[in-house]
């Protein structure tokens, strides 16, 4: 697992930490084993834990919660705060809603002029006050996920676990959730890990990325760092960057190191690599221009488009160059995303310091 330099500085309150965390379930054949070396969980901050299903990432929630013991016992080590686990299917209690967030301070040692003001903060901050009195199980799935971070903010803790918390919610939900989960996590100062599947969801919360594979934390840091620097191809697809190809070194000139990934071809990057030296490269969609001679960037080469997928927001282009597929993005109805279609030549460009690319 490499941690970056920036992240080994950090100055901010950890709010919770994890060292030689390993965690077992099932027997022989059936056993999965999750291995994390070392992770962090900052006051004030979101890490989104990203990876394929079956990686481990609702396992990690567990055991940072205390619910899956680690091989060592001390290797989970929160904070003097509750550390709250909110599950992908939330479920309520019977009663209203109100009595549902009581419920949540039962044997807690507060007053119950605290109890009350809690109370009310929560259901303002996820706004289902006017849902006060109402049979928490006649709730909508929105409302009960509302409910849900709700009787976690009641408990005010310092560490807030979520698995999957816009699941099943529309578009239009799961903004107004995000909004007011960014707005709480600001109040509050409360420390958040997230697992979440929503790539694009998450980035808007997320001060921090780590990535799982099967069974093991192989990446972690500030969001910057793992989005534009992943540490291998794997990786660089889960956080999205999937224009990816392998090549060779074939001429440096100053700064720039050219990678040619087919005859004729030549990326160009940043990276100091050694002369004929076989080197994997990494685009992020977003940064995959169409070149239209606006200086974006150098130009690369030539594709055809093979298809167009609108969401009213972007544009996905999937470009064909010989044997390979490339993508890129464009804002929907508006220039080349009128005009462009499928079997249209197009020319390439890239920003050198907008690939990434790495030794083979």
């Amino acid at each position: 697992v490499r941690m970056s330099g920036l992240e080994a500085d950090r100055k901010e309150v950890v709010a919770l930490s994890a060292r030689e965390l390993v965690c077992r379930r099932g027997r022989r054949d059936d056993r999965f084993e999750l291995r994390v070396d070392a992770l962090d969980l900052f006051a004030s901050e979101v890490l989104v834990i990203l990876g394929p299903n079956g990686a481990g990432k609702s396992t990690l929630l567990r055991a940072l919660a205390g619910l899956d013991r680690s091989l060592d016992r001390h290797a989970v080590r929160p904070g003097e705060g509750p550390v709250t686990l909110v599950f992908q299917r939330p479920a309520a209690f019977s009663g209203s809603v109100e009595s549902n967030l009581r419920a949540a301070l039962l044997g807690k040692r507060v007053t119950e002029q605290d109890r009350r003001r809690r109370i009310a903060s929560a259901l303002a901050r996820f706004d289902i006050g006017h849902l006060a009195r109402q049979d928490a199980r006649t709730l909508s799935g929105g409302e009960l996920r509302r409910l849900a971070l709700a009787r976690a903010f009641v408990l005010e803790p310092e560490v807030l676990l979520l698995d999957e918390p816009f699941d099943d919610l529309d578009a239009e939900g799961q903004r107004l959730l995000s909004l007011d989960l960014q707005q709480a996590i600001e109040d509050t100062g409360v420390a958040v890990a997230m697992v979440t599947h929503d790539l694009r969801r998450a980035l808007l919360l997320a001060d921090r990325i780590a990535v799982l594979e099967p069974g093991r934390l192989v990446q972690h840091g500030p969001c910057d760092d793992v989005l534009m620097r992943p540490d291998s191809p794997s990786i660089a697809r889960t956080v999205g960057m999937i224009n990816l190809a392998e090549g060779r070194v074939r001429r440096r000139e100053e700064d720039m190191t050219w990678v040619e990934i087919e005859e004729g071809f030549e990326v160009p990057c940043s990276a100091a690599l050694s002369l004929g030296a076989r080197a994997w490269i990494g685009i992020r969609p977003e940064h995959l221009k169409l070149d239209v001679g606006r200086g974006d960037g150098r130009p690369i080469g030539k594709a055809v488009v093979e298809s167009l997928v609108s969401d009213g927001l972007a544009t996905v282009v999937t470009l064909r160059l010989r044997d390979r597929r490339f993508t890129t993005h464009l804002l929907s109805g508006r220039g080349l995303a009128r005009r462009l279609r499928p079997g249209d030549p197009v020319s390439l460009a890239v920003r050198p310091d907008q690939v990434h690319a790495r030794p083979l």
